[in-house]
């Protein structure tokens, strides 16, 4: 069965929904995905979910194991995770040709890790209202606040001088 993305603009009524054909949408049945900025919505659909990576699926798991995190799960006061912060992350997720790593944090977000064999790491804290970015490459060290949408971009740009990597 082939998936459909629903794009809605906030506040439309459903006869205003757009529908456009895609191909190897990485979804799971009736899962919608939280905004990614103020003016869309995005919701996809999947009678299939065989083409949802495992990684991906690793990364959902994870997810749902960090929303049953309570008070002080760290031994030092740590606070449990929204779910409006669990299901950002699940929205970048599924937007991401490459899986990384995550990992709960005391500071109330979520970090998505990327590392290559020569040692350049690539690493984004994932918070309800903001997202900062740490890069290190050839040593040179980077951090600073970006807009969530610009994700994708550093990604690609992270692997792009990579030879042997293939998305």
């Amino acid at each position: 069965m082939s998936e459909v993305l629903d794009f809605e603009p906030c506040l439309a009524s459903s006869k205003n929904v757009q529908r456009i054909p895609g191909q190897n949408i990485w979804a799971m049945t009736s899962l919608a995905q939280p905004n990614l900025d103020s003016k869309y919505i995005f919701v996809i659909h999947s009678n299939d979910s065989s083409h949802v990576g495992q990684d991906l699926k690793s990364n959902l798991e994870k997810l749902e194991e960090f929303k049953k995190l309570e008070f002080n799960w760290n031994g030092n006061n740590a606070e449990p995770f929204s779910d409006a912060l669990i299901e950002k992350a699940k929205s970048v997720l599924f937007s991401l040709r490459v899986q990384p790593e995550i990992f709960p944090t005391a500071r109330k977000s979520i970090q998505f890790e990327y590392e290559k064999e020569n040692g350049d790491y690539l690493e984004f804290e994932i918070f309800e209202n903001s997202v900062s970015c740490l890069e290190i490459i050839s040593g040179n060290e980077k951090e600073c606040q970006i807009d969530i949408t610009e994700i994708f971009s550093l990604i690609d740009h992270f692997y792009a001088t990579d030879r042997n990597f293939r998305f």
